[in-house]
């Protein structure tokens, strides 16, 4: 069974609003307490859940691709990079917060591992 457009974008804004809650309160500074908003675990967090918003939101879009320099990028997951280094910027001049290279390093491989993923899950299922 084929999952419509209007499922893949529907699961994508509430995975949006999911991640931007927790975005706000790390950004309170309410995370101090949870153990697994502190290196190494937050590692792994960002891995997965970046990950995750790249294989929705690739989805969302269609899985339409733009083309830089003449190679075909697909656009949901490079949306959500610009949102991933704008949002590790942010961090920088957060007083509750600390921007880290390690981080956004981790979000991208999430990113492109789960983009990978969605593609061969595709190709298994024959879309």
């Amino acid at each position: 069974m084929k999952l419509s457009n209007k499922f893949w974008i529907v699961a994508c804004v509430l995975y949006f609003l999911m991640i931007l809650s927790i975005m706000l309160v790390a950004d309170m500074g309410l995370l101090v307490n949870f153990s697994l908003a502190h290196p190494p675990y937050d590692k792994v967090g960002h891995f997965v859940l970046y990950g995750i918003a790249s294989f929705l939101c690739h989805r969302a879009t269609g899985k339409k691709m733009m083309m830089v320099l003449n190679y075909p990028i697909p656009f949901g997951p490079a949306l959500f990079t610009m949102f991933t280094a704008g949002e590790e910027m942010l961090q920088a001049i957060l007083p509750n917060r600390t921007a880290s290279i390690e981080d956004f390093l981790f979000s991208l491989g999430g990113i492109l591992v789960f983009y990978w993923i969605g593609e061969v899950w595709d190709k298994k299922r024959g879309n």
